[in-house]
């Protein structure tokens, strides 16, 4: 019988194998994620302090355009996940009318550029509803990443094995029980990587509100560059800031897949971890705020209290979330989504005293000064965790 080629090519090892499995991807994506993020930030602040003018006033007109871009993608991330799942719960559903209906809005919406849709729903709908700006944004982010989404969630429920399903049937469980107790929490494990992937590209493409007169980080370059004419300066500046964002959130959901699928538990808990989570938190807090501010922007008005109430609720409120989560079970959402748990150095749950200790310790004097790694023969811990006698550790 004769000896395959690919045998014959490599007789001292034996039959030819695909070593591409070998390839250190993940070292040289994360090489790359260094260079690129030291690239950025390097230029930034360089040309911040070599050049202020124009770049510092570029910054400074530009950063609240950055802050309603992050806004408007988290509401319309929040929206799109909803109806994501239930699309991708259509286009599983035994239900025909159900499953064409979803299946149709997916092909639909998926075979209209974005932009399109933004201008569909802000004035050829008009003639029916008039939308605001804002409002007509959301919702035009919402229904085209939720086609997006839903196929996700399709993908990521019929990934899961029949077995899953048949053995909840067999023990008495309904389809719908099934679905919510069984595949569903199996599936949002798996789709969470990709749906992180979504948020960095809605958070990109949210660029293309601009044209509904949004005033977003885009649109306030572009009247910055108009009235300077340093056009090459201003979009430079914009270019760098979303890749700033974006590198760093790529990161988190780098993260958030270790943490989801359970990898790596063996190595040490870094800053990126630490960071990763916090991220995550704060992604959380903001949507929470968003109501919080508007109410506290109706009930205060204008003058100095509207511009210190809103930061003192939300300061509180934040601070309530991350003693209530430490305390209850040593995990706030971004530490769970990147499988952390905070405990004491015994090992035990943590009191409220340990917790508020630890918070003011991560806190004062100055916000991330706390984050600075003590020498490892002293432990190799952040301040905040040795000023409270606290450890972070795999969950």
């Amino acid at each position: 019988m004769t000896e395959p080629e690919h045998t014959m090519l490599h007789p001292a090892s034996g039959p030819w194998q695909d070593d591409s499995a070998a390839i250190p991807r993940e070292r040289s994506l994360m090489i790359a994620w260094w260079i690129a993020l030291t690239i950025a930030i390097l230029f930034v602040v360089g040309s911040v302090l070599l050049k202020p003018n124009p770049y510092r006033e570029i910054i400074g007109f530009i950063g609240d355009g950055l802050v309603v871009t992050f806004q408007m993608t988290i509401v319309s991330m929040l929206f799109a996940l909803i109806l994501g799942l239930f699309a991708g719960l259509g286009r599983t559903a035994r239900s025909l009318p159900v499953n064409v209906v979803a299946s149709l809005y997916v092909e639909i919406i998926r075979g209209i550029p974005l932009l399109v849709q933004l201008f569909w729903i802000y004035y050829a709908l008009s003639r029916i509803v008039r939308l605001g700006p804002s409002v007509s944004a959301v919702i035009g982010l919402t229904i085209c990443y939720g086609a997006y989404i839903g196929e996700t969630f399709r993908a990521g429920i019929q990934s899961i094995p029949k077995g899953q399903m048949e053995a909840a049937r067999a023990l008495g469980l309904t389809r719908t029980q099934a679905m919510r107790h069984v595949i569903i929490p199996q599936a949002i494990r798996i789709v969470l990587p990709p749906v992180g992937n979504e948020f960095i590209a809605m958070l990109k493409d949210s660029s293309l509100v601009s044209v509904l007169a949004i005033s977003d980080m885009l649109r306030r370059g572009r009247e910055y560059a108009s009235r300077t004419f340093a056009y090459f300066e201003t979009y430079t500046m914009v270019a760098l800031v979303y890749l700033l964002v974006t590198l760093v959130f790529s990161r988190v959901v780098f993260y958030i897949e270790q943490g989801m699928s359970r990898q790596g538990r063996e190595q040490p808990v870094s800053v990126m971890h630490r960071l990763s989570a916090l991220m995550v938190d704060f992604v959380i807090l903001d949507l929470i705020g968003l109501p919080v501010f508007a109410i506290i922007g109706r009930l205060v008005g204008t003058g100095s209290a509207a511009s210190w109430a809103p930061v003192a609720v939300m300061g509180g409120l934040a601070a309530l979330y991350m003693l209530g989560f430490w305390v209850r079970g040593g995990q706030t959402p971004g530490m769970m989504s990147v499988g952390l748990r905070l405990t004491t150095i015994e090992g035990d749950a943590l009191s409220w005293g340990r917790a508020v200790r630890r918070l003011l310790a991560a806190t004062l004097p100055l916000p991330g000064l706390s984050l600075i790694w003590v020498h490892p023969a002293l432990g190799g811990r952040p301040l905040h965790d040795r000023l409270a006698q606290t450890s972070v550790g795999r969950a």
